[in-house]
């Protein structure tokens, strides 16, 4: 008759551990002093989880016997799962005493010592274990495992085939090729390999969130989906699995869902630097970027040479205007990761902005060598060339956009930068299809994120602001606001001319260019807290801006509050140049309030055939402007444009400089001399040289600028009336002459 320890272990060996653990539990009855069927079924508790169970099994059946050397090793792995990993290492080294070439122990010393932070020990360890056993197909997996961690991935992965060759049913292997295959973005293989790991472990939770990413990245979010809801059913213990939901949250741009699921991640996995540095992602893509820095800087203490996290200071430095610490933030992520794609595409953008252009496309190309698919980078590349964008670069363009499964966001960006290209290459036709398809793919972007643009809604702002800003309002309030003539305010509807006027004015040694600063919009929301407690607290219209209502009761003291703390943010920039300009073309909604704080300002308004300015919103992919996408919004928003300029010319107490961006092209100088002397300054011959003054430019027409006066972007519209026809006939009829 089979013994029944025999029949256990034959259970044991194929999984059927219940069964195995059913009859090492009547051994044990029998015999309560068998040491092997103690140690078994401590293992046996050890894989169904029973951690606590399993130490005081093996550990009893050590008291029966001292020397036998698997039961250290494999007590070593219970106190690993438990986290007591001084306790391992001591298990496997007093193992390796007792048997010295036992390639096990040596392996389970390894994964102690690659918990614990000591990699390149470990590393030794699972090289030690597979030259006394070269087919040892988990050595191979662990070993993958730290290499990965050292950033030697082409050694992991080949390390990673290795364990599924020498074992083609070991589902962790299979897994964590999968897994790494996607990081690298070979995503067919990767999907093979995260698919065999589920057949052949239908219930390994890792698994099914590996395939999970895998099939993220393929642009298939629902069948992603199903798999991260499978792999918390199996165990909702693990915090990634709730952070590769939050992510497919935030593809989809449910940014307040997936910061709650970054939020589980954290309280179940708090040293991961990982999760600290994608919640950051979130958090910067609401701008609030101090909290966003915060969890980066989580993420540097936890791993000082966290890539992501410099990548994610970078890009939030770099959106502040910090560019030098951005620089450095990139640079270093791409020391410590030297294939990291989107590090070298966000230098690359940062480099156009400081007219380094060559730089800037070597970062570009450098992005695409790392990873052939990153839309971004070749979108960049197609903005910034246009005309001078290879054959090759936009065929490759056109393929990756006949992928199916390709993500919407990827294929937003590539439908505009070939746009771009074909507008510069006189494609008219074609480029309005491809902005066809790009602005309904971002304005269904924006839908989903729930911050649809809200015509309504800016219809009552404008008129609020008509009714607080009347002649009564500037004659209560004149002589109160404070006398600098510092801040120089260039307005108007963005791709009007802004951009190009503030760069012929930071030609001039006194004059500072700001860029679009946000001080106006973040003044007058910052009204109702000035104003507490000095005026009665008034509950707004609903829809209505609660900083309306404190405008309209505004005074001398908070009014000099205001006014002082933007003056010393603009001094934080720059605190020499007699003049700061500031280009935030939205400015125009705050000019009453702008003129009341700042009477002695210089407000510059530029102005551009409506019609080219509707062509260029069209054909550009902003990051904040929600109704550049739809073609009833743009006129819409001109309407409101326009009845607020009239109200502002009519009612103003303060000189509006109008500068037609028509004008500018056919007569430079004389503009650019009427604008010095506007800002009350000496000519400088500086101004005409503006494409070579060395300065930062932050905005979509970064390019255009550094280049000397052009005409093509006069009448630019007359290219685009078979698609955009309806629209220029709207605002044609609501244009009033010379508007």
């Amino acid at each position: 008759m089979q013994d029944p320890l025999q029949i256990a272990i034959q259970h044991h060996q194929v999984g059927r551990l219940q069964e195995a653990g059913r009859i090492y539990q009547s051994v044990l009855a029998r015999n309560p002093n068998h040491p092997d069927a103690l140690h078994l079924l401590g293992v046996v508790a050890h894989q169904l989880g029973q951690h606590q169970q399993a130490a005081q099994l093996i550990s009893r059946a050590l008291t029966l016997r001292p020397t036998a050397a698997a039961y250290y090793a494999n007590l070593a792995e219970v106190w690993r799962a438990l986290g007591q990993l001084d306790k391992a290492v001591e298990c496997c080294r007093a193992a390796l005493r007792l048997q010295p070439n036992y390639p096990e122990a040596i392996n389970n010393l390894g994964l102690a010592l690659l918990q614990i932070g000591q990699t390149a020990e470990a590393i030794e360890q699972f090289q030690a274990a597979l030259r006394l056993r070269p087919n040892f197909a988990m050595a191979h997996n662990n070993l993958a495992n730290a290499l990965r961690t050292q950033g030697d991935l082409e050694a992991a992965i080949e390390h990673f085939r290795k364990a599924v060759e020498c074992d083609p049913k070991l589902a962790e292997a299979h897994s964590n090729l999968g897994q790494l295959l996607c990081e690298r973005q070979q995503l067919p293989e990767a999907l093979t390999h995260c698919q065999q790991a589920i057949e052949l472990r239908p219930t390994f939770a890792e698994a099914h969130s590996n395939l999970g990413n895998v099939l993220r990245e393929m642009g298939k979010l629902d069948d992603a989906r199903r798999h991260y809801v499978e792999a918390l059913r199996l165990n909702p213990a693990i915090g990634m699995i709730y952070n590769n939901m939050a992510q497919l949250l935030q593809e989809e741009g449910k940014i307040p869902e997936a910061l709650a699921w970054y939020h589980e991640a954290l309280a179940r996995d708090p040293n991961t630097p990982r999760i600290h540095c994608n919640l950051a992602s979130a958090l910067s893509e609401q701008d609030r970027y101090d909290e966003a820095v915060a969890e980066y800087e989580v993420a540097l203490r936890l791993d000082p040479n966290c890539p992501e996290a410099h990548n994610g200071i970078g890009f939030v430095r770099h959106e502040q205007g910090r560019d030098e610490e951005a620089k450095k933030h990139y640079q270093t992520a791409l020391q410590i990761k030297p294939d990291f794609a989107p590090a070298y595409c966000n230098l690359g953008t940062l480099l156009e902005e400081l007219n380094d252009l060559k730089g800037a496309e070597e970062a570009f190309r450098t992005a695409l060598r790392h990873d052939p698919h990153h839309a971004g980078a070749k979108a960049q590349l197609a903005t910034m060339l246009r005309s001078k964008l290879p054959d090759e670069d936009l065929e490759a363009m056109r393929q990756q956009l006949t992928e199916p499964d390709l993500l919407p966001g990827k294929r937003a960006v590539l439908h505009f930068g070939m746009a771009q290209a074909l507008d510069a290459r006189k494609e008219y036709a074609e480029a309005a299809e491809h902005l066809r398809e790009a602005n309904a793919l971002a304005l269904e972007a924006w839908r989903k994120r729930g911050e649809g643009y809200d015509p309504e809604r800016h219809h009552q702002f404008v008129s609020e602001m008509l009714e607080t800003c009347s002649p009564a309002f500037f004659t209560r309030l004149r002589g109160l606001g404070v006398d600098s003539e510092r801040p120089i305010f260039i307005v108007g509807l963005p791709r009007s001319g802004t951009t190009l006027i503030e760069q012929i004015l930071a030609s001039h040694s006194q004059i500072f260019g700001a860029g679009e600063l946000r001080f106006a919009r973040e003044d007058f929301e910052s009204l109702p807290a000035v104003m507490a407690g000095r005026v009665e607290n008034v509950p707004p219209k609903e829809g209505s801006d609660p900083a309306m209502a404190y405008l309209a009761r505004i005074d001398r003291d908070a009014i000099h509050t205001v006014a002082q703390r933007h003056l010393d943010r603009l001094h934080a920039l720059n605190s020499t140049a007699l003049r700061v300009a500031d280009k935030m073309p939205d400015n125009y909604m705050y000019l009453g309030m702008l003129a009341v704080l700042f009477p002695k300002a210089k407000f510059i308004h530029c102005r551009r055939d409506l019609r080219d300015i509707a062509v260029s919103c069209w054909m550009t992919n902003f990051r904040q402007i929600r109704w550049a996408n739809d073609l009833d919004h743009i006129a819409s928003r001109f309407r409101e444009y326009q009845r607020l300029m009239k109200h502002w010319q009519a009612t103003l107490p303060v000189p509006l400089l109008h500068v037609d961006y028509e004008e500018t092209v056919a007569d430079t100088e004389g503009v650019a001399r009427r604008l010095v002397s506007w800002c009350g300054l000496e000519w400088e011959p500086a101004c005409l040289e503006f494409h070579q003054t060395e300065r930062p430019v932050r905005t979509a027409s970064v390019t255009q600028v550094r280049q000397p006066i052009y005409t093509r972007s006069v009448a630019r519209w007359k290219h685009y009336e078979p698609a955009l026809g309806s629209l220029f006939a709207q605002l044609v009829a609501d244009s009033p002459a010379g508007a």
